[in-house]
C-alpha cells in the first residue's frame, strides 16, 4: 500500500483517539464501565476502519478505470 494512502488513515485514527481520549477525561462518564468504554472506543475505530476502506476502494477503481474497458467490450457486443 502507498504512503499516501496510509498517512490520511493513520492520521484520521489518530484523531479519533484524542477525541475520545478528551471526552474520556473531560467527560461526565458516571456509570460507565471500563468495558463498555473500550467497546465503544472499539466501535468507533472499526466503523472508521470499515469507511476509509471503502472509500480507498472506490478511489482506486476510480484510478484504475477497469470501469471504462468493460464499458467499451460491451457496447461493442451489442
Amino acid at each position: 500500500m502507498e504512503r499516501r494512502f496510509v498517512w490520511p488513515a493513520v492520521c484520521c485514527v489518530g484523531l479519533a483517539l484524542a477525541v475520545i481520549g478528551l471526552v474520556w477525561a473531560f467527560g461526565d462518564h458516571a456509570g460507565v464501565s471500563l468495558t463498555a468504554g473500550w467497546a465503544a472506543a472499539l466501535a468507533v475505530a472499526a466503523t472508521m476502519a470499515l469507511g476509509i476502506g471503502l472509500m480507498a476502494v472506490i478511489f482506486y477503481g476510480r484510478r484504475s478505470r477497469r470501469d471504462r474497458a468493460v464499458d467499451r467490450t460491451t457496447r461493442r457486443d451489442d
